[in-house]
């Protein structure tokens, strides 16, 4: 064997081993990654993982317990609130109090009636009563205010208003929705009256958190504002005409008759008019209609039509 063979012999033994190495280096990089991933990264996510579940899953318990707790905190403001689960004697005691509460405010001509009660969901008994009646404006708001001061689980399911003729009187007819929980406590007392009785007054003493303001004074703005006028054509608004738009001095002029009292008021762009409840500003004229600025909002009247036959034009106009 010569040199050379014996050089070439030792190149191609040096090949195998560095290809060995490389092979041994690459099996040591994948398997180690491998390893990683399988035995070491794995593991560590899937903890991650449930660790993640787990939390998610306490948050939701924990939001849970919270609503129940809520949901108790309600339920015993509402135990506190309701009518006597009897039936009968229930719907006898809130009848009693609507008719004195009805002759408090002097209602004119009133009405108490009750229907039979219904049972919803097997959770409470509904009870629904109707008063009718006729009054001004001041006892219509002290008789709600009445209603909505009083801590009791009830609310008026529907109001209609009708104005009288030549009259501050108002037709008023209401329904009224009152509970009573089944299970509340309330029938523990129902062998002795007037145990029943003083509760259910006690419950009528005590206020509510439903109204904006405490004070009845607070909601006397509704009764000086009277949206009803005097009921029928003796609102002046009622009565008051655009007759008339003319040019005067290149500037036009608006003219309301004011048919209750024979009144002509001439006015121009930016003058007001107070008639009734109302402070009437010229804001624009244009033709035949003008816009009328009242209280921040902007109507439009068109010649010939009454006041109270504006209408509001949306914001952007």
């Amino acid at each position: 064997m010569n040199a050379k063979s014996t050089d070439n012999t030792k190149l191609a033994r040096y090949r195998q081993y560095g290809l060995a190495a490389v092979m041994l280096a690459m099996a040591a990089y994948f398997g180690g990654t491998w390893l990683l991933d399988h035995w070491i990264q794995g593991p560590l996510e899937a903890a991650q993982r449930e660790t993640d579940r787990l939390r998610e899953d306490v948050a939701r318990r924990e939001d849970a317990l919270a609503k129940i707790r809520a949901a108790g905190k309600l339920l015993e403001q509402w135990e506190q609130q309701s009518l006597p689960e009897n039936l009968e004697v229930a719907r006898s005691l809130y009848q009693a109090w609507l008719v004195e509460l009805v002759d408090d405010v002097q209602l004119g001509n009133p009405s108490v009636t009750s229907s039979e009660p219904t049972t919803r969901k097997g959770l409470y008994h509904s009870l629904s009563f109707s008063v009718r009646g006729r009054g001004t404006i001041d006892q219509l708001t002290r008789f709600l205010f009445a209603v909505y001061q009083t801590d009791l689980l009830h609310t008026v399911r529907s109001l209609t208003i009708t104005p009288l003729q030549r009259s501050d009187q108002l037709d008023l007819s209401l329904s009224i929705e009152a509970l009573a929980l089944i299970g509340s406590g309330n029938a523990a007392a129902v062998g002795n009256p007037e145990t029943v009785f003083e509760e259910f007054r006690r419950r009528t003493w005590r206020a509510s958190n439903r109204l904006a303001f405490r004070d009845l004074q607070a909601y006397q703005a509704i009764v000086t504002r009277n949206l009803f006028g005097m009921g029928g054509t003796s609102d002046p608004t009622d009565s008051a005409y655009l007759t008339s738009i003319n040019e005067i001095d290149g500037q036009p002029e608006v003219w309301f008759t004011l048919r209750g009292t024979g009144e002509l008021v001439k006015l121009r762009t930016g003058q007001r008019l107070e008639i009734g409840p109302l402070t009437l500003e010229i804001a624009e004229v244009f033709g035949t209609d003008v816009v009328l600025r009242v209280e921040g909002e902007r109507w439009l009247l068109s010649l010939g039509d009454r006041i109270t036959d504006a209408y509001a034009l949306p914001p952007e106009h």
